[in-house]
């Protein structure tokens, strides 16, 4: 056993003669992972115990790394003072150096709990015995907490699912099961714990400060109520029913919520779906700059279609069911409750804006067909699509919905609005030179009087502005027109909600008006090219 290094608190050890996969040694790697966390995690474990003294030079922990061993991952012998060991398995076979790494300060941290645990047993207070199930589950609770990477990636299925799968004995939220080796009595303490912390709100130096004999009377200590099994079950069971659930991805399905506080979360990654190619050019009649005189330029259309990708994920639900919509059309078929991974095809109506050399801001409504698929990882929902066929600037909203399996009918919904870019416009070179000569003097003087980088950044992006500015122009156009319409039959609730509108946006309805009367749907008309300049074309550099 070789000797890595000291500590103010650890000897960290471990056996140079394990070899991994590739024939070298590498239980030097895990033991360098654990020593360089073991001081940091030392000084929060025992602020969480409020243990001061018992262990430093005089008494340091020894921690060896050592060949894996039948009787789990990690092991110790509890406080013996500067005789106290721990040991870790050296997952030998695992190739994968980080991910052992992880593992191992994760074991690390759960054996250290227990010797903490250990101490205190010793100095009066009989809570959280390593070898009871209730101490078993917070060694676990405090390790996934600390290290919960290496948690999952060591464990693999949450341990809480043993006790959720079976009959739901809860005998030992009021009599803690005198061993640690029972998954159904330690998997019932660490998800009671969760209850404890992410349900109740408690804190884990909480919740240790709290422990009583048996999880029932920590949970009285916290709350001062004596309704631990009671409370605890008929929450447990409402959102996920015995004999119905399906194995849970988390140790942790806190919080459970009801209504408004629960919230449904969306991402939206668009990426590129194959290389971009050609499908347009010409020659216009432009400036590059608003200060720029107008010349003929080369441009040049790419189509360069993209894959979507959007993740839905919630807060405050058991078991969610997801629903999704495009532009307020159902996902037709959608996800069920038995079959979450679905593949079809939908039609909506989009705004397509396109890159048209002479006006940028040309947009028409138009149908779209949109290709998905949907599928469920971890209690998420995620749905792929892409656009087949549609060149230009799609704007889409996307809905993302949930409701519980069992538990309530409520549904929670939230929705982003996105811009799908299948097609790109560049420019001859010297469009780009013009641009950066014309737009220099200007900048140059704009700086002497404004200290404002949003203006900066949309005043570099003319004459043609990213999707992300036009598209919100064009959404509260389309708006306006619409209330604009409401307005002929409905006056009175047309001007309710047009000062409603202006008033979140923080813009004067007058303004609203004014983008009612637009007409961006129109198809534009490209300027005429006079024929002496485009006979100079050929004598113009590139």
């Amino acid at each position: 056993m070789q000797t890595l290094g000291q500590t103010a608190h650890f000897n960290i050890q471990y056996d140079e003669t394990l070899l991994g996969p590739d024939g070298n040694p590498n239980a030097i790697s895990r033991a360098q992972r654990v020593l360089g966390v073991c001081e940091a995690e030392f000084g929060l474990l025992a602020s969480w115990y409020k243990i001061t003294d018992g262990f430093g030079p005089d008494n340091r922990v020894t921690v060896q790394i050592i060949a894996d061993f039948a009787a789990g991952g990690a092991s110790n012998n509890g406080y013996k003072g500067g005789n106290t060991i721990i040991k870790i398995g050296n997952q030998t076979a695992n190739a994968n150096a980080i991910a052992a790494g992880q593992s191992s300060c994760m074991s690390f941290v759960a054996e250290l709990v227990e010797v903490l645990a250990s101490y205190r047993n010793q100095h009066g207070n009989a809570a959280w015995n390593a070898s009871k199930s209730d101490g078993e589950g917070l060694s676990l609770l405090c390790a996934r907490e600390r290290f919960g990477t290496g948690y999952s990636l060591f464990f693999g299925t949450p341990w809480v699912n043993s006790w959720l799968q079976s009959s739901r004995d809860t005998q030992w939220i009021n009599a803690s099961e005198n061993t640690d080796k029972n998954p159904l009595s330690f998997g019932l303490s660490l998800l009671f714990l969760y209850y404890l912390k992410n349900q109740l709100n408690h804190s884990i130096p909480d919740i240790i400060a709290a422990g009583g004999d048996s999880l029932a009377q920590t949970y009285q200590n916290l709350t001062g109520k004596s309704d631990a099994t009671a409370a605890f079950s008929q929450l447990i069971n409402k959102y996920f029913r015995p004999g119905s659930t399906p194995q849970l991805a988390t140790e942790n399905p806190f919080p459970l919520l009801e209504g408004l506080r629960r919230e449904v979360k969306l991402s939206l990654d668009p990426e590129p779906e194959g290389k971009p190619f050609h499908v347009d050019e010409g020659v216009a009649l432009t400036s590059p700059f608003f200060t720029c005189p107008k010349d003929l330029y080369k441009w040049f259309v790419d189509s360069a279609p993209k894959k979507v990708t959007c993740v839905a994920t919630v807060r405050g639900f058991g078991l969610p069911i997801y629903r999704w919509r495009v532009n307020g059309v159902d996902l037709n078929p959608p996800a069920q409750l038995d079959q979450p991974n679905v593949q079809g095809s939908i039609t909506v109506q989009a705004t397509v804006a396109t890159d048209h050399a002479a006006q940028p801001s040309t947009s028409a409504l138009q149908d779209v067909l949109i290709n998905y698929g949907v599928g469920e990882d971890d209690f998420s929902s995620n749905l792929v699509f892409d656009l087949p066929g549609v060149v230009g600037h799609v704007d889409l909203s996307i809905e993302a919905s949930a409701s519980e399996r069992f538990a309530s009918s409520d549904v929670s919904w939230t929705a982003q609005s996105i811009t799908v870019d299948n097609e790109s416009l560049h420019w001859e070179a010297r469009y780009y030179t013009d641009r950066e000569r014309c737009m220099k003097p200007f900048l140059d003087v704009a700086a002497r009087y404004i200290r404002s980088d949003p203006f900066f950044s949309l005043v570099k992006s003319l004459p043609d502005p990213p999707q992300e500015y036009t598209r919100v122009i064009r959404e509260l156009t389309q708006a306006s027109a619409q209330i604009a319409t409401l307005a002929q039959h409905a006056p009175d609730q047309a001007r309710e909600l047009r000062h409603a509108m202006s008033s979140a946006l923080g813009i004067a309805p007058a303004v609203l008006d004014e983008l009612g009367k637009a007409n961006i749907r129109s198809t534009a008309v490209p300027h005429e090219v006079p024929e002496t300049l485009l006979k100079g074309m050929g004598q113009q550099s590139g």
